[in-house]
């Protein structure tokens, strides 16, 4: 009886939502590790209805040549099973699939929200029982989509996970956390994620927007001619979350910018990749969080303001 129980509580059912680099990334591993834990993977896409029985090309880690694997979807049932839901999609596409999924889902299955910038919980929380438990996981994995099911990890990084609201046992927590780590490591369980959202919040708003509004590489962003920039976007970051009650060093943030950018000092940024493919950006979550946080508590914030207004400019000139 005890054993039955124990397989009742696990989090054996998983559905990943999103078919972009990061949603088929934690899909590729979360299925690989599955085959140990008898845990069931599937993927919720946008377009699984139009394609039958599609594989997706994956290029593990410093490998030359990517294998092809197949692709299990979620159907209804999977939905309704879920235990846990882990949302891999841009920042803008959040609520939309939070109300598709919002009557199907089990009470207690926790929902982790994987996307840049910060501005969707208020929508998210508003959708769905307050009892909910709703997590947001931040991850410094490279991963380049080259084509439709088609991505290559190209960094390895690590990943933290917190809640956001709900609540959830110390026990359910090791067991989400050892979860995802055996799928991809490594992976921190936090009581609150707030300070680590904006530290990556801070870090986004300087290299994203410069890249993007300058066309290069993420390891440009330490050269001389950006550092006036950089200084007023992180001193008016600092100023907005010590209004939120969140505590940033400007030094520390600087620090972090540096190395972030000399660490994927090859890469182009997801803001930068939208603007050359003429997709939208997330900056409205990024940048233009700042900038509505400013305006919120009577904080002026030009240079975040502007840099939001650029991005804004380029996606619509990309789209005309």
């Amino acid at each position: 009886m005890t054993t039955n129980k124990s397989k009742l509580n696990k989090q054996n059912n998983i559905v990943v939502v999103g078919q972009g680099a990061m949603g088929l990334l934690w899909y590729h591993h979360l299925s690989k590790a599955s085959n140990c834990s008898n845990t069931n993977i599937t993927l919720l896409a946008s377009n699984q209805y139009e394609i039958k029985n599609a594989n997706y090309h994956f290029t593990a880690y410093l490998q030359a040549r990517a294998a092809s694997y197949p692709l299990s979807y979620s159907q209804a049932a999977d939905i309704a099973a879920a235990d846990v839901i882990l949302l891999c999609l841009k920042s803008y596409h959040i609520a939309d699939a939070i109300k598709q999924l919002v009557s199907q889902i089990k009470p207690e299955c926790s929902l982790i929200l994987a996307h840049n910038g910060m501005g969707t919980f208020d929508t998210v929380a508003s959708l769905l029982p307050s009892e909910q438990n709703i997590l947001a996981m931040l991850t410094t994995h490279g991963c380049l989509r080259s084509a439709p099911l088609t991505i290559t990890h190209t960094g390895l990084g690590q990943s933290d996970i917190g809640m956001l609201a709900g609540k959830l046992s110390a026990a359910k927590q090791l067991q989400l956390r050892n979860l995802l780590n055996d799928a991809l490591p490594e992976v921190s369980f936090h009581e609150s994620i707030i300070n680590k959202q904006w530290l990556k919040l801070a870090i986004n708003c300087v290299i994203n927007p410069i890249t993007a509004v300058n066309n290069i590489d993420n390891g440009k962003v330490n050269d001389p001619q950006f550092t006036v920039q950089i200084n007023a976007l992180l001193t008016e970051i600092v100023a907005v979350a010590q209004a939120e009650n969140i505590e940033l060093s400007f030094n520390d943030l600087l620090e972090m910018v540096a190395k972030v950018a000399q660490a994927t000092a090859q890469n182009c940024s997801s803001m930068r990749s939208d603007v050359l493919a003429a997709r939208p950006t997330e900056v409205d979550y990024i940048n233009g969080y700042i900038h509505r946080l400013g305006q919120k508590n009577n904080i002026a914030t030009p240079e975040n303001t502007q840099v939001w207004q650029q991005v804004k400019a380029l996606t619509y000139h990309a789209k005309i």
